[in-house]
């Protein structure tokens, strides 16, 4: 009987239970299996209490699925587990979800990360009027400028394209977001964690970790 109640006791403090520590919103950085991890596009979970939706759209105006928190369980609405959660952090979470690598049956990882409201005294409009430029170590100076065909012409009309790289700046409740889009097609969307007229800092960048500092350009 003791070894009963001490085996239970011991499942209870192992097996982790989240309830509003998940509440608010979070933002897909990559899934994938070990280090081959890419961002497929904008997922939003929208945590409230113990149930949750999943969106591909930063307006939420229609979730793409609906799921319930149990314990350390995703439940999609017919019964069946959809993932495990792994709270790694206050803002860092990890979905395990059963998939495919290889033709191999793996359990794949979709890590997403908190939403906070971005630190910034302007306004959208403000925000847009200035441009920024990062380097990430080993890569070329990247340029941010908002609204406007970042490729040059030349190159264009060699590539006989008509669009090349453009970002918008979006927003989601206090969270202002770089959206990339790539030959009129929508990209990756960045959340912005600081702004003013000197630097930007952006996250969530797949395969990166920690902030992206980007410097003005004047």
């Amino acid at each position: 009987m003791k070894k009963a109640i001490f085996l239970i006791l011991t499942f209870m403090i192992i097996k982790p239970t989240y309830g509003q520590e998940l509440d608010g919103k979070w933002i897909l950085k990559e899934v994938g299996y070990k280090e081959f991890k890419k961002n497929p596009g904008i997922q939003i979970l929208n945590f409230e209490n113990n149930n949750a939706g999943l969106f591909t759209e930063l307006q939420l105006t229609k979730s793409e699925l609906d799921l319930k928190v149990s314990d350390s369980t995703l439940i999609l609405e017919n019964g069946e587990k959809y993932a495990d959660l792994k709270l790694l952090n206050e803002n860092f979470l990890r979905l395990l979800i059963d998939g495919t690598f290889n033709d191999d049956k793996v359990i794949m990882e979709m890590d997403f990360v908190r939403l906070l409201p971005t630190q910034t005294d302007l306004n959208q409009e403000e925000i847009e009027s200035l441009s920024f430029e990062f380097q990430e170590k080993g890569k070329t100076k990247n340029k941010i400028a908002f609204n406007k065909e970042l490729w040059d012409k030349k190159r264009l009309d060699e590539l006989e394209w008509k669009e090349g790289s453009k970002m918008i700046i979006e927003k989601l409740d206090k969270t202002y977001f770089i959206s990339i889009f790539n030959h009129g097609r929508k990209g990756v969307t960045l959340p912005i964690s600081e702004v003013n007229e000197e630097i930007l800092k952006f996250y969530c960048v797949p395969n990166e970790t920690g902030e992206v500092i980007a410097t003005r350009l004047k």
